[in-house]
């Protein structure tokens, strides 16, 4: 077969419709880089079914499509059509000429045409299939395939000889054989999964459906007797209710006479009532008169009494004030003789004291010179001069001062009344003041304690309430622990009841251990171990735990047989009274105790009861517990291996030697060891929550109340502090008020009492100019006297200075002991004048207080007399109004006892009401009962079965059993349903289905495995296959490469070899390559031409093998030199009569080799186009 015609139309830069014409032989194709001499191979390709758009150096299909230039538009087709001779028969089933289209719009629309028919790409796949003319066959070699080869690793070259092979379609075949085998693989999984879970469902169902229909049987029963039992009670029901209704009527009757009576006895307790009534209010009033006068007599005799004190108090206070008056004017008397007697002794002193003076004086005159004496006569002179200016000043004071004492002496009478009215007026209110500082003082006192007392309520509840915030959480916190605990306690009870996790054999003993004598309970219920052992007890007894513990072999007997007769498993059972003790003889015992980490034996380690020693002997006597895996080993070591030694981690030394050990799954089931010892751990717990709960309750009641108590305390006492506020507001407003008052009675007082200082300033000022007047008329004396003795002392001056002198100095002496003695007088004579005022102020101050005193006396006197006369009347009327009061109490109380007769009646025939009323009410809850057992009998016939008591009534046979045994029947028949528990009665229809369909999926499962077996069997005969056809064409091309490559390189030899022959499904392929001159190396060590060339010589070396109807070599023979291109394009020709070559070169040793030439242009840019050259051998010659 040949490739007759090659038509492009449209494909990438084909633009126009082009047909090459291929001949016999070899056809070159030629043309400049760019041109689109690719373009025609990629055609082919495209044709043949390539769907890889990068294949075609494009990202997607829709580019092999012409896609236009600046002068062409694009087009919306690309089609190639490929004409074939098969004239040979080289294609099996067609005809001699053979067409094959494909076309691509740019819609993306494929088309597929064979021989003109429409086809699908599968079909032009398949038709080309190891004819050698496949997308991946040795119809297509380009330069990169030459490459591939060389630049390939050994395993990625097999693929060149698996092609040649043609095993192309069994490896598809064994593809598509491991994709079915993965499906039956899946299927088969899913179906296993799916009989496995219907596997567990079927017995279940097929239990439950036993279950179903038991429990249709057992309710039909109880329906029929149900109705019966209850038309028999509405019966029954009928005949009570009449009974009790004329019961009902008679105890009407009766309370209705009682009420009657009661009525009439409450008439006459009301008319007593209202006589009571009226006594009442009068001994009311008498009380409230006696209590009022009473009240008032108290009142008054203490005033009486008050008045007394008073009267007391004053003849008291007023005696002593004339006591004190009287040492007062004695006072005044003594300081006044004494200022008289000092101002006799200031008189003469003064004198005295001006005598020596003028002696000085004059002893001065004596002992002064003329000149001086002059110069002192004319001061002394000009002194005179002032001094009578001075007087007449003087007068002229006095005559006004004279003036002003007139009119001040008008006004002083009116002074004198306001100054003793203001001074009253302010001893009264300095009184008032004192006293409500008293007050206020001894409540601000109070308030501080009471704040005081305050402050500590309020710590005290603050205390309390934290106290109590605090038990209350505790208390809280421990009941959520409690409730933990007991939850907890209550799932470990449940799943002790129900046995949960014992073999079932097991539980089904127990559950019926009371039907079972002699049956005590499996080991795991009658163990107690220390917490801390309980791992290491769990891993020494094992399946032991389940054991169950009997009295003797006859009741491990019955058990069997119970187990036998409901098919329900296997027990292993401990018969106390035969089982043996198996303990650690003594010796050794005494061995191990002082050995490193031994805690004891499980026998000692465990507590059980006393009567099965035996039994717990035998499991534990001989069983070492002990801390480390490494005491253990000492241990066992120590006992030769003997005996079984566990540790507290669960590792265990077995007898011989073996050991067991690792890290026990986590969230493993408890067992039943632990889940019972935790059990009684919590219920002890709980009954220390529950005693420590009551015991924190009753102390949170405790504080509570205390807490309360505080609260009230603190109110109580906040309340008495705000009163305690109030009242020292109210007081210190008070005391502010009065205090004002006196403030202001103070300033007028002292106003007063200025304007009376001005009038005793106006007379001391007078006394004053008086004295001043006479002191300088005394003064001008003197003048006059010293200006004569100045006038004299000139005339004298002739004495001895020395002996004037002396005596001056004498005077001076007696001068300075006269002028000291002055001034003591002066200061004793202020010393008494201030004593004779302080008298004279005490004396008027006493006076008024004495007359003051002596008034309110004769008050408080007339006041006695006024009460004494009234307490005289009061007592009268409070002798005539108790003695009405005797007589209306005796009348009350024999009131009274009429009265108590008659409530007594009442409450007789009120408890007679009361019992007819109860008897009443017990009748009428009888009928409602009745009435209730009735309706309700007759809804649960009407609702449950729809019958009316008519139906029911008619169904009840004659000879029906009583209604107690009906009942007895009927709860036997409800023990029974509720035994069956929830029942599913959908259980025998599911079952059926479920049946069913676990059948079915068992024989699909048969029917998957035999095809598994089919499908491995199929496998391994297209391995087998691969195998042998792999191995035919690697040694077939291993001969024809080596004797082609001395052709190609003119000498030298080449061989293939395979990299693990054992494996012919992946082993790889090794070339190696001698050419001449050189040394046999392996292909990667050659050079770039030579591993080209024998690249191109193992292609050769295929295509003798397996020859293909033609070749299209692209640019293979690019990296060669001439020599060996020449070489190249004579294998060709040489090669050319099996196969028809067509060549993409660029080479001249190749063109000349060509039968004939197309050359590919693009004389418009962007569009190829063909043109041929035919070369006879003789230009071809000529050429060369």
């Amino acid at each position: 077969m040949e490739l007759k015609r090659l038509i492009i139309n449209g494909f990438k830069s084909f633009a126009d419709k082009t047909e090459i014409d291929f001949v016999s032989g070899l056809t070159g194709i030629v043309g400049p880089n760019g041109s689109g001499k690719s373009n025609i191979t990629e055609a082919i390709r495209w044709a043949l079914g390539e769907q890889s758009a990068k294949s075609l150096r494009g990202e997607r299909m829709g580019d092999v499509i012409f896609a236009g230039t600046d002068s062409r538009p694009a087009l919306n087709r690309a089609a190639v059509t490929m004409t074939f001779d098969n004239s040979d028969g080289y294609l099996k089933n067609q005809p001699a000429e053979v067409s094959v289209t494909r076309r691509l719009y740019r819609d993306g629309t494929s088309e597929f045409l064979l021989n003109n028919q429409d086809v699908r790409l599968k079909d032009i796949v398949d038709l080309f299939m190891d004819s050698g003319l496949g997308r991946e066959s040795f119809s297509f070699i380009s330069q990169g395939r030459v490459e591939a080869i060389f630049n390939s690793k050994p395993e990625e070259r097999r693929g060149i000889i698996e092609e040649a092979a043609g095993v192309y379609k069994y490896k598809q075949q064994k593809t598509k054989a491991e994709r079915e085998l993965a499906n039956n693989d899946d299927n088969l999984a899913r179906i296993n999964d799916i009989i496995v879970e219907l596997k567990h469902q079927v017995e279940p169902l097929r239990e439950q459906a036993s279950l179903a229909k038991d429990y249709q049987q057992q309710t039909a029963d109880y329906k029929k007797i149900h109705q019966t039992l209850l038309a028999l009670e509405i019966e029954q029901l009928a005949a009570e209710q009449e009974k009790t209704q004329g019961e009902a009527k008679v105890t009407k009757a009766t309370i209705a006479a009682l009420t009657a009576k009661v009525k009439d006895l409450e008439n006459q307790s009301e008319q007593l009532s209202a006589v009571d009534h009226q006594h009442e209010e009068r001994l009311n009033q008498l009380n409230d008169q006696v209590l009022s006068r009473s009240m008032k007599l108290e009142n008054l005799s203490g005033e009486a009494n008050l008045s007394s004190e008073r009267s007391a108090n004053a003849a008291t206070t007023l005696a002593d004030l004339k006591d004190r008056l009287t040492h007062a004017q004695q006072a005044l008397t003594e300081a006044n003789q004494r200022l008289a007697d000092l101002t006799k002794q200031l008189d003469a002193s003064q004198k005295k004291q001006q005598d020596l003076k003028e002696q000085l004086a004059q002893q001065k005159q004596a002992s002064q010179d003329p000149a001086a004496l002059n110069r002192q006569l004319e001061s002394v002179q000009n002194h005179y001069i002032d001094l009578l200016k001075a007087q007449a000043d003087n007068k002229n004071a006095q005559a006004a001062l004279q003036k002003d004492q007139q009119l001040a002496a008008s006004q002083n009478a009116a002074h004198d009344r306001r100054i003793y009215e203001l001074s009253k007026q302010a001893q009264d209110q300095e009184a008032k003041v004192n006293t409500l500082l008293s007050q206020q003082q001894k409540l601000q006192a109070k308030a501080e304690t009471q704040q005081t007392v305050v402050e500590e309520a309020k710590t005290k509840l603050n205390q309390l309430q934290q106290n109590r915030t605090a038990q209350q959480q505790t208390y809280q916190d421990e009941m959520a622990t409690y409730q933990r605990a007991r939850a907890r306690y209550e799932t470990l009870s449940e799943l002790n009841e129900d046995y949960a996790g014992f073999y079932n054999g097991v539980r089904v003993v127990l559950k019926h251990k009371a039907t079972l004598p002699g049956v005590i309970g499996a080991v795991a219920e009658l163990l107690e171990v220390p917490t801390a052992y309980q791992q290491a007890f769990d891993l020494a007894l094992g399946s032991n735990l389940q054991a169950i513990v009997t009295r003797d072999e006859a009741a491990a007997q019955r058990a069997i047989s119970l187990l036998k007769q409901q098919r329900a498993g296997r027990a292993t059972f401990l018969p106390a009274a035969v089982m043996r003790p198996r303990e650690l003889p003594s010796a050794v015992l005494q061995l191990v105790k002082g050995a490193d980490g031994f805690l004891g034996t499980g026998l000692q380690l465990a507590q059980y009861p006393a009567d099965l020693k035996s039994v717990m002997a035998n499991l534990l006597g001989s069983v070492l517990i002990v801390d480390t895996l490494p005491h253990a080993i000492t241990i066992a070591n120590t006992t030769h291996h003997r005996y079984r030694i566990v540790t507290t981690a669960g590792d265990i030394l077995n007898p011989g030697g073996s050991l067991t050990g690792g890290q026990v799954k986590q969230g493993r089931q408890a067992s039943p060891l632990a889940r019972n010892q935790e059990a009684r751990h919590l219920k002890t717990q709980l009954q220390e929550l529950v005693e420590d709960l009551k015991k924190k309750q009753t102390d949170l009641t405790e504080l509570t109340k205390q807490e309360n108590t505080a609260q009230t305390a603190w109110q109580d006492a906040q309340a008495q502090s705000q009163a305690l506020a109030a009242d020292l507001t109210a007081i210190t407003s008070q005391h502010t008020a009065q205090a004002e008052t006196l403030r202001q009675a103070q300033r007028q007082l002292a106003a007063a009492q200025q304007a009376n200082t001005a009038q005793a300033d106006l007379s001391t000022k007078m006394t004053e100019l008086h004295q001043a007047g006479k002191k300088i008329a005394r003064d001008i004396e003197d003048a006059q006297t010293e200006i004569e003795q100045l006038k004299a002392a000139a005339a004298a001056a002739a004495d001895s200075r020395s002996k004037q002198a002396t005596a001056e100095n004498a005077l001076k002496t007696k001068l300075a002991v006269v002028t000291n003695d002055l001034q003591t007088l002066h200061d004793q004579h202020q010393q008494w004048q201030t004593q004779a005022r302080d008298a004279t102020e005490q004396i008027t101050e006493l006076q008024q207080r004495i007359e003051h005193i002596t008034a309110t006396a004769k008050e408080t006197a007339a006041e006695k007399a006024s009460r004494t006369a009234t307490i005289a009347k009061l007592q009268e009327e409070l002798k005539q109004l108790k003695a009405e009061q005797t007589k209306v109490t005796q009348t009350k109380a024999a009131n009274r006892g009429k009265l108590s007769e008659i409530s007594a009646r009442i409450t007789t025939t009120y408890e007679q009401q009361h019992q007819a009323m109860a008897t009443s009410e017990q009748q009428a809850v009888a009928l409602n009962r009745v009435k209730l057992g009735l309706d309700a009998r007759l809804n649960t016939l009407a609702e449950d079965y729809q019958l009316t008591y008519e139906a029911a009534k008619a169904a009840v046979v004659p000879d029906h059993a009583p209604i107690p045994e009906l009942k007895s029947k009927l709860k036997l028949l409800k023990r029974g349903i509720d035994e069956l528990g929830p029942v599913n009665l959908n259980a025998i229809e599911q079952f059926k289905e479920v049946n069913q369909r676990y059948e079915f999926l068992t024989k699909q499962q048969d029917d998957l495995l035999a095809a598994k077996q089919q499908l491995e069997e199929t496998m391994h005969e297209l391995d087998e296959t691969v195998k042998t056809r792999f191995k035919n064409m690697f040694d077939q091309t291993n001969s024809a490469f080596e004797a082609i490559f001395p052709q190609m390189f003119g000498g030298g030899h080449a061989h293939l070899s395979l990299t693990d022959p054992d494996d012919l499904l992946a082993t790889g392929i090794e070339i190696s390559a001698q050419p001449p001159g050189k040394k046999l190396t392996r292909l990667s060590l050659l050079s770039g031409g030579e591993r080209a060339l024998t690249a191109i010589v193992l292609l050769f070396a295929i295509l003798k093998v397996r020859p293909v109807p033609f070749s299209i070599l692209d640019e293979v023979e690019a990296s060669l030199d001439d020599v060996n291109v020449n070489r190249f394009g004579e294998f060709l020709r040489h090669y050319a009569s099996a196969t028809q070559f067509i060549v993409i070169t660029h080479r001249h040793g190749t063109m000349v080799a060509a039968n004939v030439l197309y050359g590919v242009t693009m004389q418009e840019s962007g569009v190829s186009r063909i043109m041929a050259v035919s070369l006879d051998q003789s230009q071809k010659e000529a050429t060369s």
